[in-house]
């Protein structure tokens, strides 16, 4: 049986909200780990699939993503590994945040690499982010919208990507 871990940072709750979406979609045993809500770590040599997820802000993806990822670097090339992020842009804005979010050669090593887009709540902003994010958007016309049709494409093709191994 196929067996998934979801390892994922959400300042604001975009980025739980779309990990919670792949936990609903996926085959198999899934487990979810937030970071920022974490102290350690599940056994990750237990599973077949690492999924990563983080949001970009100021053109960088969260520490503590880029921390797991450079301290899992040499477990997760040899795991099944899909990585996403969540920004406010599209096209080659959104392509270049995602290929700069993640070491290269896990990029290279990835069966399926997307970004879903992005949401905002106010709420969850502080004030300057608040400003920023509004000044942001209204400069580059953003649409500020997840994109249901991506993870769900994104799941599809991890769940389908699984091949037993000979023993």
């Amino acid at each position: 049986m196929d067996n998934t871990l979801i390892v994922f940072a959400s300042d604001h709750g975009t980025v739980e909200k779309c990990a919670r979406e792949l936990f609903s979609l996926m085959n198999g045993k899934v487990d979810l780990c937030n970071l920022n809500q974490r102290e350690t770590l599940p056994e990750l040599s237990t599973y077949d699939t690492i999924i990563v997820g983080g949001s970009i802000h100021s053109g960088k993806i969260q520490e503590s993503i880029a921390t797991f990822c450079d301290e899992h670097f040499e477990l997760l090339a040899t795991k099944r590994l899909g990585l996403f992020v969540n920004c406010l842009y599209t096209g080659e804005k959104a392509q270049k945040q995602l290929d700069d979010a993640f070491p290269g050669l896990l990029s290279q090593q990835a069966i399926i690499r997307d970004y879903f887009g992005g949401e905002v709540d106010e709420l969850k902003l502080s004030f300057w982010e608040r400003m920023i994010t509004k000044q942001m958007i209204e400069k580059d016309d953003l649409v500020v919208a997840l994109s249901k049709e991506k993870i769900e494409r994104f799941a599809d093709i991890i769940s389908t990507a699984y091949e037993p191994k000979n023993t």
